[in-house]
């Protein structure tokens, strides 16, 4: 059987929750139902966790987590979709706040909030919030964003129950979609960055969940002669972008991909870092900023790009 995103994703979310001891998963259906639209199907614990179904309440679900971390405990709640967390911002931006204002890391347990970004289409307006940049300015926490093969075992592996608080999302349009098994040819920051690709001609930064896009990309310029470098970004405060910066000087021109929906974009900052640091970059963006009014209704919700205009901006000046 050919493994799917998800199913790829559950894998490595059970190779750590089988061996890393004392571990709390809940959630709103976590074990019956839909499992969570498929999120935790499969899901296996050590003897030493527990897998627990609680009611709708996402304000106490993130107090209970930060609770159990200050207590040095690991849990991790699994959440249907991003739009449910904005209940639980007070948690995450005041309560977490005055946490780190007197509480080392290093003195903290583990709390992860694993969700779900819908954006599969024809959902409607209370299920389709695609801003998960926005969650990374607000709270100030690191938001991954699990794209190929490679990017989520690494993130996962290393982040999923490991000092202080962190989100990690899921795609729901590519639940279903085949892995996608790219080679990282490097990783900076951290698990901030991903590079994938090499190139002298172009840079490439994909944002969210348009790596896919990004690759296709890459792969069109290529038939034309064109070799990019591509990178994946995840939504990580304060990164060290100086891998990118080094790159846009190298090839003098980027293009950003990103899917998110959010008016304010992490993209913008690399652009601010290039500026500051004088390289003279030509820049594309390939990027939803905010909606319009009939984007909040239930559409189809792609995200697209004119690769006519790309091409020629890759072989311009």
């Amino acid at each position: 059987m050919t493994s799917t995103y998800i199913s790829q994703i559950i894998e490595q979310v059970n190779a750590v929750t089988e061996h890393c001891g004392p571990v709390l998963l809940f959630g709103e259906n976590i074990d019956t139902g839909s499992r969570i639209a498929g999120l935790a199907r499969g899901l296996k614990v050590n003897p030493a966790g527990k897998i627990l179904n609680v009611g709708n309440c996402e304000l106490t679900h993130c107090g209970v987590g930060l609770g159990m971390m200050l207590d040095r405990g690991n849990a991790v709640l699994f959440m249907k979709q991003l739009d449910f967390l904005l209940f639980g911002l007070d948690q995450l931006v005041n309560t977490f706040n005055c946490i780190r204002a007197y509480i080392s890391s290093s003195d903290l347990g583990s709390f992860t909030i694993f969700l779900i970004i819908c954006d599969q289409g024809y959902q409607g307006p209370q299920s389709s919030l695609n801003s998960a940049g926005d969650f990374a300015s607000l709270t100030n926490i690191e938001v991954y964003c699990l794209n190929s093969a490679e990017d989520a075992s690494c993130v996962i592996r290393e982040k999923f129950v490991s000092p202080g608080v962190r989100i990690i999302c899921t795609s729901q349009r590519l639940f279903g979609a085949p892995l996608l098994e790219l080679p990282v040819a490097a990783r900076f920051s951290g698990n901030a960055i991903f590079k994938y690709l090499s190139g002298n001609d172009i840079t490439i930064v994909c944002f969210n969940f348009a790596l896919r896009q990004g690759i296709e990309i890459s792969n069109q310029l290529r038939s034309s002669g064109i070799r990019a470098d591509l990178f994946h970004a995840n939504f990580v405060p304060n990164m060290d972008m100086s891998t990118l910066v080094e790159s846009c000087k190298r090839t003098g021109k980027l293009v950003i991909v990103d899917d998110s929906k959010t008016v304010t974009k992490f993209g913008d900052v690399l652009v601010t870092e290039l500026t500051q640091h004088g390289v003279r970059t030509l820049v594309r963006l390939i990027t939803r900023r905010g909606c319009i009014d009939t984007d909040y209704g239930v559409t189809s919700d792609q995200f697209q790009y004119d690769r006519e205009e790309l091409l020629a901006f890759a072989h311009s000046g």
